[in-house]
């Protein structure tokens, strides 16, 4: 089976969702809305085209002709976490758990629109629904910020969206907004660069948002994704997920709460500037639990090639 644990392929929608809330706004607010729509739609062809002739990368037909079985489809709203209405580093706002149950729903009215019969896709909601024949999309959230600012409500937001079927959450993503502290992943800044613009106090690890979602997803069975994470934040999440066992009075083995990470090369085998990528101890952590790690298709985390006979062996040596 052709399995794409991270599939972006919400991106596409993102130029036509200009107010996710659907309420009208002050001038103010709308400016800031139509200029964050003007960026994310000026950048989401580069992020999800192989080039302006040949159209989106990630379509329902594309996917159906590479003979993709099973898809975790991304829920990402760009203009919450590049939220220009605060300062870098400030903690998430409550909109932007809207900003993501409305984007589930785009990606399912979407999928509903061109395969009103559902014979080539099904949204799984449940474990049976992996069985499925057809193209399974299991959505997946990437960004700890989507739960919002408030701890007392992350539980409620967790099981919410195990209920719509999410089957992990990456905590961490491109920048820090107080839920998890995160490795430098852009591609045109150099790690040492990005941590100049963007720092991050050592430490950090794990917040208290951050605690308060891992408690959720281990409680509700939402599996935690530790791409993104910067090693404290992987430390305090190992840590933190033992502690949860060890209080657990059904007294569960280890690998029935397995963690991943979807997105990832190994740090051994890449370029040397690569804190993003994992440690061998940590890939043996993560097997110990029955886990998976899936590799990132980027040059930027994996070495630069220039052709195919290159690519192949970088993944290789990932592998």
């Amino acid at each position: 089976m052709i399995a794409d644990l991270h599939c972006h392929y919400p991106m596409h929608l993102l130029p036509q969702d200009d107010h996710p809330h659907g309420h009208s706004e002050g001038w103010l607010a709308k400016l800031r809305n139509e200029l964050q729509a003007d960026i994310v739609g000026a950048l989401a062809p580069f992020l999800n085209d192989a080039s302006w002739r040949e159209g989106w990368r990630v379509s329902l037909d594309k996917l159906a002709q590479g003979g993709a079985r099973l898809v975790c489809s991304v829920l990402y709203w760009p203009p919450a976490e590049f939220d220009f209405a605060v300062k870098y580093g400030s903690p998430p706002l409550a909109d932007y758990y809207r900003d993501l149950q409305y984007q589930l729903e785009c990606v399912e009215k979407d999928l509903a629109g061109q395969d009103p019969g559902g014979e080539r896709h099904v949204i799984a909601r449940r474990e049976t629904d992996l069985d499925d024949e057809r193209i399974v999309f299991v959505h997946c959230v990437e960004g700890g910020f989507h739960l919002g600012p408030d701890q007392d409500s992350i539980e409620e937001k967790v099981a919410r969206l195990a209920e719509q079927g999410v089957i992990y959450i990456t905590l961490a993503h491109l920048f820090f907004r107080q839920v998890a502290s995160n490795a430098p992943a852009i591609p045109m800044l150099p790690d040492g660069l990005y941590e100049h613009l963007f720092p991050q106090a050592p430490g950090i690890g794990l917040t208290e948002l951050g605690t308060a979602a891992v408690k959720a997803m281990y409680k509700h069975k939402v599996l935690i994704d530790v791409s993104h994470m910067r090693q404290d934040a992987l430390e305090a999440t190992f840590a933190l997920v033992k502690q949860l066992e060890e209080e657990d009075r059904t007294k569960p083995d280890p690998r029935d709460f397995p963690l991943i990470a979807t997105h990832v090369g190994m740090r051994d085998a890449g370029p040397d500037h690569q804190a993003y990528n994992l440690s061998a101890d940590t890939a043996k952590r993560i097997q110990e639990r029955q886990g998976l790690i899936g590799l990132i298709a980027a040059q930027h985390q994996l070495g630069w090639t220039h052709n195919a006979a290159e690519s192949q062996q970088v993944l290789g040596r990932h592998l």
